[in-house]
Formats: C-alpha cells, structure tokens, sequence
C-alpha cells in the first residue's frame, strides 16, 4: 500500500470517530474546549465566631464554562516551614455559581493553608490559586453599652471602648439576617460609626471587636440597638410668621434643619370654634389659608417624618385689618 493510501485512511478514521462523537450533540468539540479553566486570581479569609469564611471572584462570563470549584486545605505542623503541594487535602467542591466556602474545622492558633482550583465542564482541572496563609487567633469579648443619637442628617452609632481592639460594625433590616460583610470598609479604630438616615424603616445595628490581623479575627456580636421609623421626631417649628391681603392670609415659617421631614400640617381655631381643626398640608415652609378672615383666628403648624408628627409651634392670633 502506498503511503498517500496510509494517509488516506488515516484522515477517514479520525473523520469517522469525529462524527460518531458529535451525533447528538450541538456543536463540535474545539480544541479551546479542552483547555484549562482560568483559575482563582485571589482568596480572601476573614475568621468570625466559630468560622473560617473563605471568598473569591470569578468572571461571570467563564462560570458557565465551569462545573466548579474545589476547596484544598492544608495544615502546617509547628516544626515545618513549608508545605508540599500533595499534603493539600480536597475538603469541599462547590457549583459554579460558588463565591465563598465556610470551614468550621480548624483550632486556635493552628495555621492552615488554602487554594482553590477550577474544574472545567469537561473535568479538566485549572492552576492553582494563590495559596492563603491563615491562623485564627482567640476573639475579643463582644462591644457592649450600644447607644444612638438621630441628628439632623445621620444616625450615630456609639458604645464603650475596649483596649487593643477594632470594631465592624453591623446593620439589617430584618432581626436574625444578617450580611456578609460590615458596613464599614476598614476596621473602625474609635468606637463610633455615623450613617445615613432611613426613617421609613426599622433598622438593626450590631458590632463586632475585632484584631487587627490579616484576617480580621472578628468576634462575637453585641447586642443590637433597634431604631424604628417612630423615633424620627421632628423638632418644632419657629418663626411663624403671617401676611394679610385681601382678607386672606398667607403663613410662612422657618423650614426645619432635619433632611428627613417630609412636610408640614397646618392647625387653625376661629374665634367660634373650640377647637383647632387641620386645615392642610404643605411640603414647603409656607402655605396660604384662603378662607375670608372675619374674625379672631389663631394657627400653628407642625413638621411631619414618615411616621410621626412633631412638636406643635407657638400659637399665632390674626384679627382682620381694620379699614381706615
């Protein structure tokens, strides 16, 4: 047989065994199928209560070509400097759609080692991660004495210093649900966290101390401080001032200093009424009363939050102007 015959008919068998491998499937297999997964750039740790948390990133648009992630961990013995890539142990593998693994198996003061490697969907195993170094320390005692203060423009979260600790501090909406990470972004060296208002809600806040370490070494939380939608009470207004023309008059005031009020009502007793009535509402300082004064009248205005109704302001009478 001539070697262009040889040729031939090896063409035609990897031809053949290429459909057989494809019926049935959508598409056929490319070479950049069979290639290595991009791996885990980066693995982050931080050590809460009676956890390990591990955290990476991974881009969305390689996940889908992923079935996912295996978790390796190693434990250094005391008298060993290094250790060997094939004294990591698989503990966990986790789908694709995977961004952080909880060990709850480790001691005090052990060091450990962990990786994260990426198995493809066709099981071809990626690179190794960076290898991340961890040692969990013993955890500060929690914050206590919790205190907040609601000012014009913030809440202010307060409680008693601790020596030799930092602080991360904690808020939910829901009691028992709480995130992932702290609502600061570095560990908060003075024990006092100021944060934007939201009063139409109940809102949760707890903190953590925590060591300075690599990985935070976060203890237990404190008692949370509940600050509901009813605490936001306005200040009461000042300045109530007034013009008349033409029978009518025309109210105006000094806004509030607090962002969170929502409006203003309008209170008014005519000299034949016994009691005050509400007579309107406006989202601005001022308001215009167009019924006919005719008599004795006496107004005053309150600010309104989402949920309540503040202070009334002084009382301020009004008689018709007499002609001349």
């Amino acid at each position: 047989m001539s070697l262009f015959n040889v040729f031939r008919y090896i063409m035609l068998a990897i031809m053949l065994v290429s459909f057989i491998a494809s019926c049935g499937k959508k598409g056929d297999p490319t070479l950049k199928s069979f290639e290595k997964p991009l791996p885990v750039k980066e693995i982050k740790a931080v050590h809460r209560e009676d956890e390990i948390i591990l955290s990476w990133a991974y881009p969305a648009s390689e996940r889908k070509k992923i079935k996912g992630f295996h978790i390796e961990k190693a434990e250094i013995k005391s008298q060993e400097s290094e250790v060997r890539s094939q004294e990591f142990k698989n503990i966990s593998f986790l789908g694709n759609d995977a961004a952080q693994f909880i060990d709850k198996d480790f001691k005090i003061g052990q060091q450990y080692l962990y990786k994260v490697r990426v198995r493809s969907s066709r099981d071809i195993i990626g690179d190794d991660s960076p290898v991340l170094k961890v040692m969990p320390r013993n955890l500060p005692q929690p914050p206590s004495g919790l205190t907040y203060k609601i000012t014009n423009d913030a809440v202010e979260i307060t409680w008693t210093a601790r020596k030799g600790v930092m602080y991360e501090i904690y808020k939910e909406y829901e009691k028992g649900k709480l995130p992932s990470s702290p609502l600061n972004k570095a560990s908060l060296k003075e024990p006092f966290f100021k944060d934007r208002i939201e009063p139409e809600r109940t809102v949760y806040y707890a903190v953590r101390a925590s060591l300075g370490t690599d990985i935070k070494d976060e203890g237990y939380l404190s008692e949370y401080i509940e600050i509901k939608p009813d605490y936001f009470i306005p200040s009461r207004p000042s300045g109530l001032r007034h013009v008349i023309s033409g029978q009518k008059v025309y109210l105006t005031w000094d806004g509030n200093p607090e962002t969170w009020v929502r409006g203003y009502r309008i209170y008014r007793k005519k000299a034949v009424e016994s009691d005050f009535r509400l007579i309107g509402d406006s989202v601005m300082p001022a308001f215009a009363d167009n019924e006919q004064l005719t008599g004795r009248t006496i107004y005053y205005i309150t600010a309104v939050s989402p949920a309540r109704e503040g202070i009334a302001s002084d009382h301020m009478e009004i008689y018709p102007l007499r002609e001349r």
